[in-house]
């Protein structure tokens, strides 16, 4: 599958999500939910974008064994997470943001192993 493509796809997805958000934010003047745009922001579009980079550049890391379950825990807690931390700065539970936060995090940190094991697998492709 050619993840790099699919996390370039989302990634500006959550741009414009971010952007629409942050407009509407400010043509209110309510910036109550600031940190869920600035993490729509840095979780949706940047991470997204730097991964579908980096797999785009670097085509070992798409080859990862771990590249697949890597690519679809991060996509599908990027949503949990976001979504959670609305629930939360509306006032509501904070179990499911510690679980979407863990979820990216692992995420994340797959994605830090791919990209080490690499590193020392042998000549850049």
């Amino acid at each position: 599958m050619a993840y790099d493509r699919l996390y370039l796809a989302l990634a500006a997805t959550w741009l414009i999500l971010g952007m629409i958000m942050g407009l509407a934010m400010g043509a209110a003047q309510d910036f109550t939910l600031a940190p869920a745009h600035a993490h729509i922001n840095l979780v949706g579009f940047a991470c997204h974008a730097v991964f579908g980079a980096a797999l785009r550049i670097w085509p070992a890391l798409a080859r990862s064994r771990l590249a697949a379950a890597q690519f679809w825990l991060f996509v599908l807690a990027t949503p949990v997470f976001i979504a959670a931390l609305f629930i939360k700065l509306k006032g509501g539970a904070e179990a499911p943001l510690i679980l979407g936060s863990l979820a990216v995090a692992a995420g994340a940190a797959m994605f830090g192993v791919m990209a080490w094991r690499n590193v020392f697998a042998g000549p850049a492709d």
